[in-house]
């Protein structure tokens, strides 16, 4: 019996320490959100509307995107053309209309979100209001000394059940204060995953910005290839055998004259401009506007452009910025440049010119090589009568070096010089 109460007293002692401590807790509420939120269950139910609309346009882009493949596996016509840039135009809008579902739904995953995070501050202060009610309770238990409770008291039966008062309020104190962190815990994850939504919903609004860009060059590239054929098929084909012959020619040159390994270090800028290789290796795997060839391969001559134009001040101006643009190549074969390329702003135009007479006017000209059993181009700097010094985009360094020392006169074709405006 006295060792029960001996245990009683020292758990009483602990008591009182704990409201020492906790009569220094502030015990104010956070104040309450009044905004109201939708229901859970209507955004809810909006949500699954989104996803729905979601799952038909995702079917619809696999059904498009078939279609595309086998229309590209036959043979090639202006009218299969023009019929791969309809199903290409309608694949980017259902794509694009997917996105904005995407949009939507997380828009409404983050209302839904800020709904969750309301019931949360309400039920933190809930959790606080009865903490704060339980702390006075323990703070008028420990108002009196417990040395004068314990004298006070008419016998051991009522020290008996002030302790069992005392501990209740206690276990109550404790079952408050870990709701209480509960509810925090749950508030720091919501809040977490708010602000993850919100970074989702900026990339998906860049996604759509990007797919409508598409969806412009899509209707644009159409326009551009009725226009480039004049909307005939005899027009169509010549053009067609012209770009494939050359594209060809460029992969047979670059195979036979030592193939398409990468170069680091190349690039070299000076008074002149700058000098880019083909095959650096900062640009050299990239795909030629998407297609099956490669920068390293077969570009030549985007590389050798690229070298004209900061010649004349477009310092910034590389491969890739020419490469990157769809509408600097043939719409009836992506990956054939066109005589007229726009970059940064301004128009440059490859125009028939004689070396010589060029050259001496201090611009460049860029020339065809036949040679390897294929095609090249490279930029003729300075020079006259056979002797040019050049910029070869294809040999490794190949900044300013000696044309006669890789190729002869008889070789050249396709004189030009670059007009910019």
């Amino acid at each position: 019996m006295i060792g029960s109460m001996r245990k009683r007293l020292f758990i009483l002692l602990g008591v009182v320490t704990v409201l020492v401590m906790f009569s220094h807790i502030s015990t104010q509420g956070i104040s309450v959100a009044h905004a109201a939120t939708a229901a859970t269950s209507t955004i809810a139910s909006q949500i699954a509307a989104h996803d729905a609309q979601m799952t038909a346009l995702n079917q619809q882009i696999v059904k498009y995107e078939t279609e595309i493949t086998q229309a590209g596996a036959d043979k090639a016509t202006l009218q299969n053309a023009i019929n791969t840039l309809n199903l290409q135009r309608k694949k980017v809008e259902a794509q694009i209309s997917a996105t904005q579902h995407q949009v939507n739904v997380t828009g409404l995953q983050i209302q839904q979100l800020g709904s969750n995070i309301l019931d949360i501050q309400n039920k933190i202060q809930t959790d606080q209001a009865a903490l704060s009610e339980d702390m006075r309770s323990l703070q008028e238990t420990g108002a009196q000394p417990l040395l004068m409770q314990l004298f006070s008291a008419t016998d051991f039966a009522t020290i008996w059940s002030n302790a069992d008062a005392v501990l209740q309020v206690q276990s109550a104190v404790q079952k408050q204060t870990d709701a209480l962190q509960t509810q925090q815990n749950a508030l720091t994850a919501a809040e977490k995953a708010t602000q993850q939504k919100k970074y989702a919903l900026l990339s998906q609004r860049n996604t759509l910005t990007s797919q409508q860009t598409d969806l412009i060059h899509t209707k644009q590239t159409k326009a551009r290839l009725l226009a480039e054929t004049s909307a005939k098929e005899s027009t169509y084909q010549t053009l067609l055998t012209r770009a494939k012959t050359e594209l060809s020619s460029f992969s047979s040159f670059t195979a036979n004259a030592g193939g398409a390994g990468l170069l680091t270090h190349q690039t070299s800028c000076d008074s002149w401009g700058c000098y880019y290789n083909q095959r650096d290796a900062a640009w050299g795997n990239d795909s030629l506007d998407g297609t099956k060839y490669t920068m390293k391969s077969d570009g030549c001559l985007v590389t050798a452009m690229a070298m004209v134009m900061t010649h004349y001040g477009y310092r910034n101006v590389t491969p890739v910025t020419i490469n990157s643009d769809p509408g600097n190549f043939a719409a009836y074969y992506p990956a054939y440049l066109l005589l007229t390329i726009h970059v940064n702003g301004v128009s440059a135009t490859r125009k028939a010119a004689y070396i010589d007479s060029t050259l001496v006017t201090g611009n460049p000209v860029i020339v065809g090589v036949r040679a390897y059993g294929g095609t090249h181009y490279v930029v003729l700097v300075s020079g006259s009568k056979g002797h040019y010094v050049m910029r070869d985009p294809y040999i490794p360094n190949g900044n300013d070096v000696s044309f006669s020392s890789h190729y002869t006169m008889g070789e050249i074709f396709g004189v030009r010089r670059v007009v910019v405006s």
